[in-house]
């Protein structure tokens, strides 16, 4: 078994947060750049993140960056092209080759994943759902409903058993980590489940469902702390990010300048064709509740970890204390901004960018004027803001590194931030003209079920945030 590459520094097992995902997307670039990877990096430790020869399924960004903006309509607004290289994309990861020059990764999480994936997930599970979605290769019809489970399981196949080896088949990413032993193991999890569709669509859904086949959120957080307690005892620390605050999340704009205990009058999506508002009222409870769920986390894990004598090497990290640190949004405190130096400063609000020229002579860039913290979903972190994520880690482990230069590196590698798109502020301006029209009734789009060339581009993005929502 040495293909395990035994005794690794750090193992990460999660979903989208753990893995690295960015502005929607999964791709080789943005695993090396998410926040485990970084901490790795800081501390000269040889972390494996998956070599992905492409993204899986879409990228959103250079989607977004394609945009023809030449005669818009709004009857007629497309990505054009997307489903061909949606049909393209998908038709190489259906292909029976390897494409990965490592044996197994380091880290193991899987954007999508629900809490149960951690113990139940296999490369094998993950083969068997891509080929009932793909009946006809990758022709085959892909329904909405169906591509949050196709996207993870080409995630889980590729992550789970890059080199297709039939020893490591039936691995699930807890397996991964009993074999291997890491020093220190990162768990994060359990976005999913209803808490990614209040930042996404601003809706008062519930944060905690479970499944018939899996069982109640409770039950499954159960089994992963229990399966958690007694990993092998080389593995000497388990570190447990904590859910972040929701209300804190740049999608959920807040609308107007005044605030009430923190929190806005009301609050829209930015980001996505749903018509969902919250309450400033709503929004403050259901991050209560998210707080009260981390307690609960806290005591399950806490609670099984001693029962098995392991509680001395769990450590929690404080996801939703680091994000109301930085919650410029609701607070409108400068202080909660982060000056990165050469009039750079970033927030959590939604990404803006404004034209500016050197001089008559050269064509215009753009610059930063809100946000930076959090990417074109307004969900998922940017470089800099998985920066952020491993400086507050690292403050955790009580080890050293430089938090300015980190943040400003993080910022530098993410091209959303150098290279800011003009098309995505015309985009978000059309999204709210869209949310608008709908609200009155006279917008009336064709709200197709399944992926096609014709598709709007409202359909589009629905079809792409669908990643999130099993």
């Amino acid at each position: 078994m040495a293909a395990l590459r035994p005794r690794p520094k750090l193992m990460v097992i999660g979903d989208s947060l753990a893995q690295g995902c960015r502005s929607l997307t999964v791709n080789k670039v943005y695993c090396t750049q998410g926040w485990p990877a970084v901490v790795a990096s800081e501390q000269g430790w040889e972390f494996v993140t998956p070599d992905f020869p492409r993204p899986i399924l879409f990228d959103l960004e250079a989607e977004v960056r394609r945009l023809d903006t030449l005669g818009f309509s709004l009857d007629r607004l497309r990505f054009q092209g997307f489903e061909s290289r949606f049909r393209q994309n998908l038709a190489e990861w259906l292909t029976a080759s390897v494409e990965s020059a490592h044996s197994c990764f380091d880290n193991l999480a899987l954007s999508g994943g629900l809490i149960h994936d951690l113990y139940t997930r296999t490369a094998a599970t993950s083969a068997a759902e891509i080929a009932a979605l793909t009946p006809q290769g990758a022709a085959s019809p892909i329904p909405l409903s169906a591509v949050a489970t196709l996207h993870i399981a080409i995630n889980g196949r590729f992550t789970l058993n890059p080199t297709r080896a039939p020893a490591f088949d039936g691995f699930t990413a807890l397996d991964w980590a009993r074999e291997r032993r890491p020093e220190r193991l990162f768990v994060q999890v359990g976005h999913n489940h209803g808490l990614y569709e209040v930042g996404s669509r601003a809706i008062a859904a519930e944060i905690d469902r479970g499944t018939a086949a899996q069982g109640t959120y409770w039950e499954q957080w159960g089994r992963l702390a229990a399966d958690l307690a007694v990993l092998p005892p080389e593995i000497g620390l388990v570190l447990v990010a904590l859910l972040p605050k929701v209300g804190a999340v740049a999608n959920l704009r807040a609308r107007g300048e005044t605030r009430a205990g923190g929190y806005a009058d009301t609050y829209e999506p930015v980001f996505a064709p749903s018509t969902g508002v919250l309450s400033g009222d709503d929004l403050a409870a259901i991050d209560a509740r998210i707080r009260a769920a981390n307690d609960q986390i806290r005591q399950i894990v806490s609670d099984a970890a001693n029962r098995a004598g392991t509680g001395g090497r769990v450590v929690f990290l404080d996801m939703y204390a680091q994000f109301e640190r930085n919650d410029y949004k609701n607070s409108l405190d400068p202080a909660r901004q982060i000056d990165l130096g050469e009039g750079v400063i970033v927030d959590n609000r939604y990404i803006d960018s404004a034209a500016q020229r050197s001089n008559w002579f050269h064509s215009a860039t753009r610059r930063l004027v809100a946000g930076g913290l959090q990417s074109i979903d307004g969900m998922h972190p940017t470089g800099c803001g998985y920066a952020l994520l491993a400086s507050e880690a690292m403050a955790a482990l009580g080890v050293a590194h430089d938090r300015q230069n980190l943040l400003r590196r993080g910022f530098a590698c993410d091209t959303l931030l150098t290279q800011l798109p003009g098309e995505l502020g015309i985009l978000v301006r059309l999204l709210g003209v869209l949310r608008d029209l709908d609200r009155l009734n006279q917008f009336v789009g064709d709200r197709q079920t399944l992926l096609s060339e014709g598709a709007h581009l409202v359909d589009m993005i629905r079809f792409m945030r669908q990643v999130f929502i099993r």
